[in-house]
């Protein structure tokens, strides 16, 4: 029996549960299957001659992670070759405004006739399931995390209510303390949900010019000084430390939630240590220096087996000193957001007695400083 190969594709575009798109050599869509349409609200006769980079957005960090002017760039797909499917994760623009994130490929076909080459995208809609368990998974964290202060708010605040001629004046205040204390977290909590949802979102906004990453650092060690009273404040930066790209705001948040960490998970008593230097191009970075700086605590380190989950959403080791230390679980998400958003790295190492974070950015030299045309 010979099968006709149009039939073939006919079906398989039609039944497959994965997204497929036909685009010329220069993005235009030519055809598109079911599974594609229906996953981002469209009709199919809507979708032929649309560009395929306003439906399908790879998105990438050029220089120093905003394109130079405060927004991201986009980057074409890469197509996929013998050695390599190039599957990587784009971002799908739907009709309702609502943005997915699902692993893709593009792969080039050969035609025929003068029409030269055409591609095929194929959006592994498979994923999709997964992603829906995640938000489920968030909402449900999120809830938990939610209802831990306002229980105790709650609670304390009806005691008043209902027996406060009866209490003196230090267990009102004890009271009232402990009501402020949760509202505080519940606070952060939100500040840092709002956070997670711009970055996720991609909504935001970013000022990039050259700082003093020094100013920086002694500027968060005079906001930490109270919490780090019963610890040694170290900072080791050198004098001739490049300036680095980054945003004023956000680089301080970084190193507000490094600190802070560093401070909360180590025995009152230890240093943390903060220090820095200029580092050469390594081969996989784009820019010709980094600036790299470290946070180093005398705590009691993260167990080998946890590190590759240290920077996930709701991420907290289960041991004493955590369990009563307060947190979201947040802290180090947003962390390696941002400093993924300003085109730098993090890492992590840690053993019994010690853990360091480490932050490479992009150096503001007088070369790049002109390169960019802010020399």
């Amino acid at each position: 029996m010979t099968i006709n190969s149009e039939d073939l594709y006919r079906s398989l575009s039609t039944y497959s549960a994965d997204g497929l798109i036909i685009s010329d050599r220069n993005g235009i869509v030519e055809d598109c299957n079911p599974a594609f349409a229906n996953l981002i609200g469209e009709e199919l006769v809507a979708l032929k001659g649309k560009k395929l980079a306003r439906l399908v957005e790879c998105t990438c960090h050029t220089g120093n992670g905003t394109g130079g002017d405060g927004k991201k760039s986009q980057s074409a797909l890469v197509p996929a070759t013998a050695e390599s499917a190039n599957l990587h994760n784009a971002t799908l623009v739907c009709r309702s405004g609502m943005d997915l994130i699902m692993p893709v490929s593009h792969i080039p076909l050969t035609t025929s006739g003068a029409r030269g080459k055409s591609y095929l995208t194929i959006v592994y809609i498979i994923q999709a399931n997964t992603v829906q368990q995640a938000q489920t998974e968030f909402v449900s964290t999120v809830s938990h995390e939610l209802r831990t202060p306002l229980t105790s708010i709650k609670g304390f605040a009806d005691t008043i209510l209902r027996a406060g001629d009866r209490l003196d004046a230090s267990q009102q205040k004890r009271y009232i303390g402990i009501i402020k204390d949760q509202a505080d977290r519940l606070t952060r909590l939100v500040e840092d949900l709002l956070a997670v949802s711009r970055l996720e979102s991609r909504k935001l906004q970013l000022t990039i010019r050259a700082l003093d990453l020094d100013a920086a650092i002694q500027r968060v060690c005079r906001n930490l000084s109270d919490k780090a009273e019963r610890h040694h404040l170290h900072s080791r930066i050198p004098q001739a430390l490049p300036a680095v790209w980054a945003d004023a705001d956000r680089l301080e948040q970084i190193l507000t939630n490094l600190v802070d960490n560093a401070i909360k998970y180590s025995p009152p008593g230890t240093a943390v240590t903060i220090s820095a230097r200029s580092i050469d191009r390594a081969p996989e970075d784009r820019h010709s220096e980094m600036v790299e700086f470290s946070v180093t605590d005398q705590g009691g380190g993260i167990p080998q087996e946890h590190l590759p989950e240290i920077f996930n959403k709701f991420s907290r080791l289960d041991n004493p000193l955590v369990r009563q230390t307060e947190g979201t679980g947040l802290g180090l998400y947003i962390t390696k957001s941002l400093v993924l958003a300003l085109g730098g790295t993090i890492a992590v190492t840690s053993e019994p007695g010690s853990t360091t974070f480490t932050v490479r950015l992009p150096a503001a030299t007088l070369e790049e400083q002109a390169a960019r045309g802010r020399g």
